[in-house]
C-alpha cells in the first residue's frame, strides 16, 4: 500500500514533468519552490540603478550577509534604465520561486505616479520587507537671502518664479519633493533639472540655484562647513545637524517625503519563502556592522513586515501621483 507521503511526492514529480513538456505555469513553479528545500541553488538580486549608487552599495552588503546566512551564492545585478522601469519588468517577470528578487527603493513609486509602465507597481511585485529610511533635507545657497523656511516662503511669495530648485532629474523624488513643498507652503518655484544630484549640489553651493532637496548622508559635511544652508529636515532633527529644525518645527508639518530601500520579488512567492527571508533581512539589520554602516550614513533601519512594505508603496504612489497631477509634471 502506497503511504499518503508517497503518493504527494509521486504527484508533485508527475507535475513537474508535465510542466518540463507543456509550460510551466506560475503557479506550478510556486509549487516546485515551496515542495523543495528553499534554497538550494543562487539567489539573484536585481538592481534597475546604475551600479555604485546607494542602491547599489545596499543590495551589495545585504546579499555577502545573506550568503552567509543562507549558504547559497547571493548575486547582484544590475539593470538600470528608464528611471528603474527596466530592471523592475525584469525581475516581475522571473519566476516567483524566490531565486530571484529585486531591490526597490522610493524611485519605484515616483515612476509609478509619472510614467505608463510594462508593469503593475503594486500588484506584481511581493513586497518581503523595507530595509531602511533615509530624511530628506532642504538645503540653500551660502547667499540665500532668506534664514530660515519661514523667510524662504515668504520670499517665494512675493516674488512668484524667482526662487530655484535643482533636482536630480524630472520625476526623481528630489523633483516631486520641492513640488510637494511648494504646494503645501502655496508657493511657485523655478524648476532646474540636472543629470544627477551631484551636478544640483556643486550649484547649490556656487550660488548658481537657490534651493535642493538631498538625502542628509550627501550634505552633512558641506552643511557643517556652512557650504550650504541647512533649512528643514523631514521627520526630526538628527544628530550630525542639530541646528537643521524639522519641517513640523519649521512651519511645514504636513510636509512627508524621504528615500527607502526594500527588498521584494515577483508577485507569487510561496509565503513560507517570503517569511524566510523576512526573518533573514531582519535579523541582518540587527548586526553591528549594518546598524554602524546604516547610522553612519543618516539613515534608520526599518525590517518591517511585507504587509508595512505594501503599505508604503501605495501610500507613495498615491501621494506622488496627486504631486505630478496638480504640478502637471510630464514625463520626458
Amino acid at each position: 500500500m502506497i503511504s499518503r507521503s508517497r503518493r504527494r511526492m509521486v504527484a508533485t514529480m508527475g507535475a513537474v514533468s508535465l510542466g518540463g513538456a507543456m509550460g510551466v505555469s506560475a503557479p506550478m513553479v510556486r509549487a516546485q519552490a515551496s515542495a523543495g528545500e528553499y534554497p538550494n541553488r543562487p539567489i539573484k538580486i536585481i538592481v534597475p540603478l546604475a551600479p555604485g549608487g546607494g542602491s547599489d552599495i545596499t543590495t551589495r552588503q545585504i546579499a555577502t550577509h545573506l550568503t552567509e546566512r543562507l549558504g547559497v551564492p547571493v548575486v547582484v545585478e544590475n539593470k538600470p534604465g528608464a528611471g528603474g522601469s527596466i530592471g523592475t519588468h525584469a525581475a516581475v517577470r522571473a519566476p516567483a520561486d524566490g531565486y530571484t528578487l529585486l531591490m526597490l527603493s522610493s524611485s519605484h513609486t515616483c515612476n509609478a505616479a509619472l510614467r505608463e509602465l510594462p508593469f503593475d507597481s503594486i500588484n506584481n511585485i511581493e513586497p518581503i520587507t523595507l530595509l531602511k529610511r533615509e530624511a530628506l533635507i532642504l538645503v540653500g545657497s551660502p547667499k540665500l537671502p532668506a534664514g530660515n523656511l519661514k523667510e524662504l516662503i515668504e520670499w517665494a511669495r512675493r516674488e512668484p518664479g524667482t526662487v530655484t530648485y535643482g533636482s536630480s532629474g524630472v520625476g526623481g523624488i528630489s523633483h516631486l519633493s520641492m513640488e510637494h513643498l511648494a504646494a503645501l507652503a502655496d508657493i511657485k518655484l523655478n524648476h532646474i533639472a540636472y543629470k544627477g544630484t551631484g551636478p544640483a549640489l556643486q550649484d547649490t553651493m556656487g550660488n548658481n540655484i537657490h534651493l535642493l532637496f538631498s538625502s542628509v548622508a550627501a550634505v552633512v559635511p558641506v552643511v557643517q562647513d556652512k557650504r550650504v544652508a541647512g533649512l528643514a529636515i523631514a521627520d526630526e532633527r538628527i544628530p550630525a545637524l542639530p541646528q537643521v529644525p524639522s519641517f513640523k518645527e519649521a512651519g511645514v508639518p504636513e510636509f512627508r517625503s524621504g528615500f527607502w530601500h526594500a527588498i521584494a520579488g515577483p508577485k507569487g512567492i510561496p509565503p513560507e519563502i517570503v517569511a524566510r527571508l523576512n526573518e533573514e533581512l531582519r535579523a541582518i539589520l540587527q548586526l553591528p556592522d549594518m546598524q554602524q554602516r546604516i547610522t553612519a550614513e543618516g539613515s534608520q533601519s526599518v525590517g518591517g513586515s511585507p504587509e508595512q512594505l505594501m503599505e508604503t508603496i501605495r501610500a507613495d504612489i498615491a501621494q506622488w501621483t496627486d504631486v505630478v497631477r496638480k504640478a502637471d509634471i510630464k514625463a520626458l
